[in-house]
């Protein structure tokens, strides 16, 4: 008995208790025993979060397109792989066209960069899996160590591409419609740069990949540079903190993480950090454009109930 317990807890089965969880979650909100939240059972509770991703001038051809976001996996000495053997193989079963990774893929020594592409090269869709870097992929110094961080983040990036996977810094990659046909290389899809003439249409989806802010290895007007804008345009941007100042170029949505679902007045960050954020989690319009915010998937400081690991499945639509 207590030895299934035990084995419970450690290597819970995502899938067949998320019913049973919500219903405790529930009933303990009622009677005001939310604080129970805080025990590991309930901090590593995932949320699949499901909603549409409008984009104007979408080709009839990618309605209904399927990308899954991830961000924030925080691969590390206490983020343990079985832990997220089992995500990863949750996003690998939501069947998706396309998984994006927003940034911090680890938190730790170079030994956990192989790692973690050895665990994202397990993903299998269509056109790929297209990492982002956020700022502990740099080092956890920022522009203090910034010759460490760029090498830190080189070996990361050469760690994935070795791997097939597909690495956006300050980078532009385009999915057209008849790719979804099943016309993708071996190891994903190509930036846009490599396709042959004849297999461009005339409105790909064009997907923006911006570096760290925190390290000074963002160049937006490097990656906006090389983007149409009369197609439907999507930014992977680590820290949302800088959306306002990305205004200026033509991006219709911006996929980020980076907050875990956190202000920065909130629990044991309070000392580090002055002022709150103004995006933390979630779906925001921001003038006229989407903004949506994951929780990430790694699961230390989650004391809040909004807070839980999350992964994302957008489907595009048409928006009229």
């Amino acid at each position: 008995m207590v030895d299934s317990l035990l084995n419970f807890l450690h290597k819970p089965k995502w899938k067949r208790h998320y019913r049973w969880r919500r219903a405790v979650w529930n009933t303990l909100n009622r009677v005001g025993l939310t604080g129970l939240h805080s025990l590991p059972l309930n901090k590593r509770w995932i949320e699949i979060h499901r909603r549409e991703m409008p984009f104007k001038l979408l080709e009839p051809g990618l309605v209904g397109f399927r990308i899954v976001q991830i961000s924030d996996l925080h691969y590390s000495p206490v983020v343990w792989k079985r832990y997220m053997e089992q995500m990863l193989g949750w996003v690998h079963d939501l069947e998706p066209d396309l998984v994006v990774v927003t940034g911090d893929l680890i938190t730790g020594g170079y030994r956990y960069a192989p790692r973690i592409a050895e665990l994202l090269a397990k993903l299998k869709p269509p056109h790929g899996v297209v990492c982002t870097f956020g700022n502990h992929d740099y080092s956890m110094y920022g522009r203090k160590q910034l010759i460490e961080g760029m090498r830190r983040a080189d070996y990361l990036e050469k760690c994935l591409m070795e791997k097939g996977l597909i690495v956006l810094r300050n980078q532009v990659l385009e999915i057209a419609p008849l790719r979804r046909m099943g016309k993708t290389t071996g190891e994903g899809t190509e930036p846009s740069d490599k396709l042959p003439t004849s297999d461009r249409t005339i409105n790909p989806l064009v997907i923006v990949g911006l570096d760290d802010e925190w390290s000074g290895a963002i160049d937006a007007q490097k990656a906006f540079t090389q983007v149409n804008n009369n197609c439907p345009i999507l930014c992977l941007n680590h820290n949302p903190a800088n959306c306002m100042e990305l205004m200026q170029y033509p991006w219709q949505w911006m996929l980020a993480g980076h907050t875990h679902g956190r202000q920065t007045g909130d629990h044991r960050v309070a000392k580090r950090f002055s002022g709150r954020r103004e995006y933390t989690h979630g779906y925001y319009a921001v003038n006229g454009r989407h903004l949506y915010v994951n929780r990430g998937l790694s699961y230390g400081q989650r004391l809040k109930h909004w807070c839980r690991p999350e992964v994302t499945v957008f489907r595009l639509t048409q928006e009229m």
